[in-house]
């Protein structure tokens, strides 16, 4: 079942769904760190548990581990469902956490009603593709893409894009000036927005900040507490997941955020076109059930 390509609309409708009922979910979300011998990141695994309250009867309850090490660069993802104390159902949802990101971005894209027309993807990896496929699947009319990876051209990311009708060009270096569009896919310890180079992001434009590992620092703090920058955050638990978070919150840089559940219910910041708007996504209890729901389907 681990291979199972999920329908991508029933995905996006689903998360959709899950995020405008999440006042039906209790969820708590626990990272564990790991470090090596000398000090240096080894690698976490984020626990992830969910009660879906169902009235009088008992709830449902989602569980979902993911182990990952820095060295292989590669991650478990196992999901359960229990009710009434027994497990009901288990499943490796390992490739579909990469089809639940790609569906969220579109989600937040089509939220927002923000269609790419310009857009620059920065990461080149299995979830870069990922995202392009929803990506052409949803806005059809994009065409061509820019991208940076590493200062290196990518073979498999160029040949995916093609086979889907959608042209590459390589940014050897990066340059964020004249792209409405920007997508972070990456697991860096670097920020590469900074605040200097957020300058040249024109305003309307939308970055998204995909936290792939919990060493993601693709966005400066100081970034999120500028007054031309609106913050977009897929739910509540993304302003204290990651250290780069807790950092830019503890510091006051996350005061004006804006949930996807509030921009569901038609809280569209009605200044996007006057500011850079970044969103970031860490990964909700609401895709996980989403993905969960459908292999169960199955």
């Amino acid at each position: 079942m681990t291979d199972i390509v999920l329908n991508k609309e029933t995905l996006i409708a689903n998360i959709r769904q899950q995020i405008i009922n999440s006042y039906r979910l209790k969820y708590q979300r626990t990272l564990l760190e790991f470090e090596n011998l000398d000090g240096s990141f080894l690698g976490d695994n984020v626990f992830e548990t969910t009660f879906l309250l169902r009235d009088d009867q008992a709830p449902l309850i989602y569980e979902v581990s993911g182990p990952y090490d820095v060295i292989s660069n590669e991650y478990a993802t196992i999901g359960r469902i229990y009710e009434s104390g027994q497990c009901v159902f288990e499943c490796d949802i390992k490739a579909q956490i990469q089809q639940r990101t790609a569906a969220m971005v579109c989600l937040f894209f089509e939220s927002l009603k923000h269609e790419p027309k310009k857009p620059l993807i920065i990461g080149a990896g299995k979830l870069a593709i990922e995202i392009i496929r929803y990506l052409n699947h949803v806005f059809p009319a994009i065409d061509s893409i820019d991208y940076h990876a590493r200062n290196q051209r990518t073979d498999t990311f160029e040949a995916s894009c093609n086979d889907l009708g959608v042209a590459t060009n390589f940014q050897d270096i990066m340059n964020l000036e004249g792209y409405d569009t920007i997508i972070m896919v990456t697991n860096t310890s670097e920020c590469l927005i900074n605040t200097i180079n957020i300058n040249s992001v024109k305003n309307g434009a939308v970055i998204a900040s995909l936290c792939t590992t919990s060493q993601t620092g693709e966005i400066t703090g100081e970034v999120y507490g500028r007054q031309d920058v609106n913050v977009l955050f897929d739910y509540d638990l993304t302003r204290t997941f990651t250290p780069d978070m807790r950092a830019a919150d503890k510091v006051g840089y996350l005061q004006k955020v804006i949930l996807l559940n509030d921009i569901l219910n038609g809280e569209i910041p009605s200044n996007m076109v006057e500011k850079k708007n970044i969103l970031r996504i860490t990964g909700t209890p609401m895709q996980n059930i989403a993905v969960l729901d459908m292999m169960r389907a199955i």
